[in-house]
């Protein structure tokens, strides 16, 4: 008896060894699961409230993005990491939050994410150039959106600076004298352009390129632009409006400048999109039926 209870005690102990690492492992398994799917019900939230963004449904989506906010924040809490940084910085930029997000794009860069360091320092200079124009300093303002439009490589960043840019450039339009108004809209295009060639499937790129087309009295290509922008999409509601009513004022124009055979070709043209867009009718957008 002695004997066989010598030989059973290492076959025990060995056994109960490896029940305790399995064990071990599988809990592991299990928070780092736990962690992931946390981590990973965040990011569905996020690409959620993106939709609802491209759908327009404004409210839903700042709600959505808001709850990705607080759950990508309690998951820092339990196990801080570049992703979840990243994703935080990323939700602070859809919702304003400049300074909070340069803090975020710092730490996910501290724990080893590599390309949030330069987006960190693009969302510096950006909320940097919001601060000097919130008080007044527009020209300093203008070199900073300038600058980012041109070098910027974060997209978030680089067409918020455009926008910007372009807005300044249309401004100055009306106090310019008329030789200086050619040289300012062939610039602004140049800016457009190149931020085109960078993301050419940027629908807001192709709404700003239609709106100084227009100034320039170059209508067909100013509605091409438009009806490109409305298919890729807008970044709200209101843009997709303004947007609309360059479609239909280029339209009005057209009709007054083009021959009789043009306006039958570009008719048949314009009332396919019409047909497709469901609006009420060539000057009734959808929208203006709610």
């Amino acid at each position: 008896m002695r004997i066989g209870q010598t030989e059973t005690w290492p076959k025990q102990k060995s056994a109960l060894i490896i029940f305790c690492q399995l064990t071990f492992v599988l809990l592991t398994i299990l928070a780092f699961s736990n962690c992931a799917s946390s981590l990973q019900k965040a990011k569905i939230d996020y690409t959620q409230a993106q939709v609802l963004d491209r759908s327009f449904k404004t409210e839903q989506a700042a709600g959505l993005y808001k709850r990705t906010l607080e759950e990508i924040t309690r998951e820092i809490r339990k196990k801080p990491s570049a992703q979840a940084y990243l994703l935080k910085g990323l939700v602070e930029i859809k919702l304003g939050k400049w300074a909070e997000a340069e803090d975020s794009l710092c730490l996910a860069a501290s724990l080893g994410e590599e390309k949030a360091e330069a987006w960190a320092k693009e969302v510096s200079l950006y909320g940097l150039a919001l601060s000097f124009e919130e008080q007044g300093f527009e020209q300093s303002a203008g070199r900073l959106y300038s600058i980012l439009a041109d070098k910027g490589k974060f997209s978030p960043v680089v067409m918020a600076s455009v926008g910007k840019l372009i807005d300044y450039r249309l401004k100055s339009l009306a106090e310019a004298p008329a030789i200086q108004k050619d040289k300012i809209l062939s610039e602004s295009i140049k800016i457009v352009e190149k931020a085109l060639a960078e993301d050419p499937a940027c629908g807001y790129y192709h709404y700003l390129l239609a709106q100084l087309l227009s100034h320039q009295k170059k209508y067909a290509e100013s509605f091409e632009e438009a009806a490109m922008a409305r298919e890729l999409g807008l970044p709200s509601e209101k843009i997709l409006r303004d947007n609309d009513n360059q479609i239909i004022f280029c339209y009005q124009q057209l009709k007054q400048s083009l021959t009789q055979d043009e306006l039958g070709r570009f008719s048949q043209v314009y009332n396919s999109w019409v047909k497709k867009w469901k609006w009420l009718d060539e000057i009734t957008p959808d929208w203006k039926r709610r």
